[in-house]
C-alpha cells in the first residue's frame, strides 16, 4: 500500500502600499472641481411655426444646419410632438416605433429647430431613465441643465444623478403611445 502526502498550502496575503493617482502625483494632473450649472433657459412656451405641407417642408430650411430637413427628421419630430406635456419617452421607444437606432433618433433631436413647441425634445430621455442629451450636450453642461430645468417646470422630478423619479402624475413611466 503506497502512502500520500498531503500537500497544504497557506495563503498569504501581501499589502502593498497604495499608490498615488497621477492627479496627486503631478501638478499637471490636478483633480478639478465640479462645475455646478444653473439653468438659464427654461422656456417651454414658445411656439415655432411647424412645416406641416410637403411643399412647405420641402423647402424649410434648418437654422441650425443650414440644410433641408430629411424625411426621417420630420419622422422623428412628429413622433416627438406627441408626448404630452408632464410625460417622457426614451430614444429607444421612438427607435423601435421608427424601425431606426437610438442614435439616430439623438441626432434628429439634436438639430431640432423647433424646440420648446412644437416639438418638445426635451421630453426624450434615455433608457435607464438618466436625463441624457440635450442640443448636443451630454453629461454635465449648461444644455443638460436647461433640458432639466424644462422637465421640472412640467412637473417631473429628478434624482441628485439626474435620473427620473416621477413624472407630473406621479410615476415613472415611459411614454410609449405612438
Amino acid at each position: 500500500m503506497a502512502a500520500t502526502a498531503t500537500i497544504t498550502r497557506t495563503r498569504r496575503t501581501i499589502t502593498k502600499p497604495k499608490t498615488q493617482t497621477k492627479a496627486k502625483q503631478s501638478p499637471y494632473f490636478k483633480e478639478k472641481e465640479k462645475k455646478v450649472f444653473v439653468a438659464n433657459d427654461d422656456d417651454i412656451d414658445t411656439v415655432i411655426s411647424y412645416p406641416k405641407t410637403p411643399a412647405e417642408r420641402a423647402a424649410y430650411v434648418n437654422p441650425k444646419t443650414k440644410r433641408p430637413i430629411t424625411a426621417f427628421h420630420y419622422k422623428v419630430y412628429d413622433m416627438v410632438a406627441k408626448i404630452p406635456a408632464g410625460q417622457v419617452t426614451t430614444y429607444k421607444v421612438l427607435s423601435d416605433a421608427l424601425g431606426s437606432h437610438p442614435r439616430a433618433v439623438g441626432q434628429a433631436l439634436r438639430a431640432n429647430p423647433f424646440c420648446p413647441n412644437p416639438v418638445p425634445c426635451h421630453r426624450v430621455i434615455m433608457t435607464n431613465k438618466a436625463i441624457g442629451g440635450f442640443n448636443g450636450g451630454f453629461g454635465n453642461c449648461q444644455f443638460v441643465a436647461n433640458k432639466k430645468a424644462k422637465l421640472q417646470k412640467e412637473g417631473l422630478s429628478f434624482n441628485d444623478d439626474n435620473v427620473l423619479k416621477t413624472n407630473a402624475d406621479g410615476n415613472s413611466n415611459i411614454f410609449d403611445k405612438f
